[in-house]
């Protein structure tokens, strides 16, 4: 199986999100969008091929979810080391979804949660959004890599009586793998101050090849039981709008308090559509596209780097160990965040994800794409040096 990722594909006309918003978030239609996590890419074609053959029947009705879809899930985190029972395994209608309700379950009004901006910005507002505290242990940039200062994130614990930590593993917007030490710092910490650990690991899958994803529930067996991961496959496979969603849950209690909040919102299975779509990624199919798809990811990524290195080096460019998301730091450049939202809107008309919605410690940032075809980075990387090369940028 051969993937080419060239041409662009029109997304007008499909409501897609990434261009439709594109007037209400930057001022203006006339912008590439490179913000919000889905892909400029195909849909996989043997994915597509089972929605077709489904689509044949002409019945459409209520469906089941069979042992063969849990299985999958079981077989596809195996790859990780991580042994998951078929009956610890929740849907949810997304990643997003599945920490919200993970917020209701685990936690009462007033409550504090923990996170670790910069990170995806629905961790920062579900604390509110759910009338609880939101607690913030911020990553330390050091050498242009994100490291956490466990004493302060141990501390933040004790001094707010945290009850929930919400964790990106890998990290978003970074890119940022955590290592086994890492991981068992956290989860001693989390495990000795009774504080549960909800792990989004939906970017696991993008893991590059001199990187290896440790799911946080696969330390121990006592992180296990004090862990909640949730994934998808459709940051990995493009299905995004099926809206694709898991809780692994191997605690009895806890799944019953997540399995309560199901209930309440009558949220069970997966549609017909996202549960087919996760049978067929989740295969060996889907693990030889998974594995082409990366390397023209890093290409992407390569491409990039050399870009700014050579006509803006002032900007760091901080390079993902997992996803196609580049985290791109301009704060040498601009003083003002909205100086350079409009320089990139105005100027190299670009839709990134302003760095400042990531929390405060994203000033100066903003986080590109990369998940587009070759066509669409060379007219991005030409509509950047237009501007670089303008006089346009502050003295």
């Amino acid at each position: 199986m051969k993937v080419e990722f060239i041409n662009s594909i029109s997304r007008l006309g499909t409501d897609a999100e990434k261009y439709e918003l594109r007037q209400k978030l930057f001022g203006t239609d006339d912008v590439l969008p490179m913000w919000v996590a889905d892909q400029d890419l195909p849909t996989p074609s043997f994915i597509l091929e089972v929605l077709k053959k489904r689509l044949e029947h002409p019945i459409l009705g209520y469906n089941h979810m069979p042992d063969s879809l849990y299985q999958s899930i079981v077989d596809w985190q195996a790859q990780y080391y991580y042994e998951v029972d078929s009956s610890d395994i929740v849907f949810t209608h997304n990643v997003a979804n599945g920490f919200f309700m993970a917020v209701s379950a685990f936690t009462n009004p007033g409550d504090a949660i923990l996170v670790q901006p910069p990170v995806y910005p629905p961790f920062l507002t579900a604390s509110a959004i759910e009338s609880r505290q939101c607690v913030e242990a911020p990553l330390i940039l050091q050498n242009d890599r994100y490291e956490i200062d466990f004493d302060v994130f141990e501390q933040k614990i004790i001094d707010h009586q945290v009850k929930l930590f919400l964790f990106c593993n890998p990290q978003n917007p970074s890119g940022r793998v955590w290592l086994k030490s890492e991981l068992e710092k956290l989860a001693a910490i989390c495990l000795k101050h009774d504080v549960v650990v909800v792990s989004d690991e939906i970017h696991a899958d993008m893991t590059y090849p001199e990187h290896q994803h440790i799911p946080m529930a696969s330390i121990t067996e006592e992180s296990q039981n004090n862990t909640v991961t949730l994934s998808s496959p459709g940051k990995t496979f493009n299905l995004g709008g099926l809206q694709i969603g898991y809780a692994i849950i191997a605690n009895p209690e806890l799944k019953a308090a997540y399995l309560k909040i199901c209930q309440a919102n009558a949220i069970q299975d997966l549609n017909l559509f996202g549960y087919l779509a996760t049978q067929a990624a989740y295969s060996d199919e889907g693990r030889q596209y998974r594995d082409q798809l990366l390397q023209y990811f890093l290409e992407n990524i390569e491409r990039v780097k050399t870009f700014f290195h050579r006509f803006l080096p002032q900007v760091k460019v901080m390079i993902p160990e997992a996803s196609y998301l580049v985290w791109l730091d301009f704060s040498a450049i601009f003083e003002s965040q909205e100086a350079l939202k409009d320089w990139l809107v105005y100027n190299a008309k670009l839709g990134l994800n302003d760095g400042e919605s990531f929390g405060k410690a994203g000033k100066g940032f903003m986080r590109m794409n990369l998940a587009v075809p070759e066509e669409t980075l060379t007219q991005a990387l030409a509509q950047l040096k237009q501007a670089i090369t303008s006089n346009t940028l502050p003295k």
